[in-house]
């Protein structure tokens, strides 16, 4: 939707009203905007966010994830957890970035990385080519004048620091905390399409059965055949499955997927050799760009395999939509769900990201919300981390992320507030999946 453009909207009654989106900078998803309205509150329509961005591109964007190393895990991580049909993700090493081949978008990732690194990379960056340049955590302040000038000098250099804290995580976490927070600045600044948790765990360890061979009826650890790879792949999320493939289809056909909308993780059926179009006998997991993660036949390996390079498509499914788990943790039972505090007992910040998490996600998501945040910042929109310096209700991290939701983030909780639940939707999906990573971790 761009500026100007009237949103229309007709309930069941056939009442139709519209509002306009004045000025806007570029496309503004149309739900986002009515739901501002909606919340009775004038809110800026020119500071919300723009989900809509990446789907609007003219042309497919290849990101090119730069590490070392060291930072293996992290590389990992950040390839099973940016992913869609816009985007495709590679690793290599730092050099790659002398060849754009490519490439619109570079994250770097260096567990070591200097400002001297960075701006020899700014320095060989192509025009219309960008870098997201990840610092280490404990960035001193000389450092970061440093990454200010290279990003001043160079349009297409951002910067983003790791907090300090992490520096002390433990090595388990580390790589997967770093990965998370890279995938959060990216995701906030091009609008990348983020793969759930749980998909990404999924991923993730079905990549690293790359190279061992098919076995009819195998299902690990050194061998494998189509619903096997699936079945464990998607145990490793805490989602049980059948070890068949028609089964799998018949467990999981609710939640279809149209071929057009594919997203990474989602699970793809074809006949194969001993299957039909209405009971498929063959099955792979996308991974974005046109490609399917699979244990093919007997004599090859698991491997990445065009999508339409294998016969007899049937349909693909979300395996994720009604699953038991949520990115590998339990969810909270239902005895322990949250109670949503009565209206009047709102404060006025905490009424304002109720409206927008009931038109969000529907009832029910508010009350892990309301936990998620006040252990965050006790609903404070000054609040400030006096270690990793994250700011706000959100917490943000770093807290000047909030500016692409207005340039008033510092001053203005409705800001924080609406940056913060397209945060959490966009990297978790919903705030009860927040919720169960904060319970794990620390923190969202």
């Amino acid at each position: 939707m761009n500026a100007g453009t009237p949103i229309g909207v007709t309930d069941v009654g056939g009442l139709t009203f519209s509002i306009a989106v004045p000025d806007a900078r570029g496309p503004v998803d149309a739900q986002e905007a009515l739901q501002a309205w909606a919340a009775g509150l004038s809110v800026d329509v020119r500071a919300l966010p723009s989900t809509v961005a990446a789907a609007a591109a003219p042309a497919r964007m290849r990101v090119l994830v730069v590490t070392s190393p060291g930072a293996r895990t992290t590389a990992l991580e950040l390839a099973g957890s940016i992913a869609g049909p816009l985007v495709t993700v590679r690793t290599g090493a730092i050099g790659d970035l002398q060849s754009p081949r490519s490439w619109r978008l570079a994250i770097a990732v260096m567990p070591r990385g200097t400002p001297a690194q960075a701006a020899a990379l700014a320095a060989r960056l192509p025009s219309g080519h960008t870098v997201l340049w990840v610092a280490p955590p404990g960035t001193t302040q000389k450092q970061a004048a440093a990454y200010r000038a290279i990003a001043a000098g160079h349009a297409g250099f951002r910067v983003e620091s790791l907090p300090a804290a992490l520096a002390t995580a433990p090595a388990s976490v580390r790589g997967l905390a770093t990965a998370t927070l890279a995938v959060a600045y990216a995701s906030t600044a091009y609008r990348l399409p983020s793969v759930s948790p749980s998909a990404s765990t999924v991923l993730s360890w079905a990549e690293r059965q790359l190279g061992k061979p098919y076995r009819y009826a195998a299902a690990g650890p050194g061998s494998f055949d189509c619903s096997g790879l699936t079945m464990d792949a998607l145990a490793q999320a805490g989602i049980g499955a059948t070890h068949n493939a028609n089964l799998q289809w018949l467990q999981t056909r609710a939640h279809h997927v149209a071929e057009g909308r594919l997203v990474a993780g989602d699970l793809v059926f074809f006949a194969g050799a001993d299957g039909t179009l209405t009971a498929p006998g063959h099955v792979g997991i996308y991974v974005g760009d046109g490609e399917i993660i699979d244990a093919p036949f007997t004599g090859a390996d698991v491997r990445f395999d065009p999508l339409t390079s294998v016969g007899g498509y049937v349909g693909a499914t979300d395996p994720y939509a009604s699953a038991p788990a949520i990115g590998g943790i339990p969810p909270l039972p239902a005895a322990n769900i949250p109670a949503v505090p009565a209206a009047k007992a709102l404060n006025q910040y905490q009424s304002f990201a109720s409206t927008l998490a009931d038109n969000t996600w529907g009832p029910g998501q508010f009350g892990y919300l309301n936990l998620l945040w006040q252990r965050e910042s006790g609903w404070n929109p000054a609040a400030t981390n006096p270690v990793s310096g994250a700011f706000g209700i959100p917490q943000a991290l770093p807290a000047t992320k909030m500016a692409s939701a207005g340039l008033d983030w510092a001053t203005n909780p409705y800001t924080q507030i609406i940056w913060g639940i397209g945060y959490i939707r966009a990297t978790y999906g919903t705030p009860q999946a927040a919720w169960a990573h904060e319970l794990a971790y620390g923190w969202y």
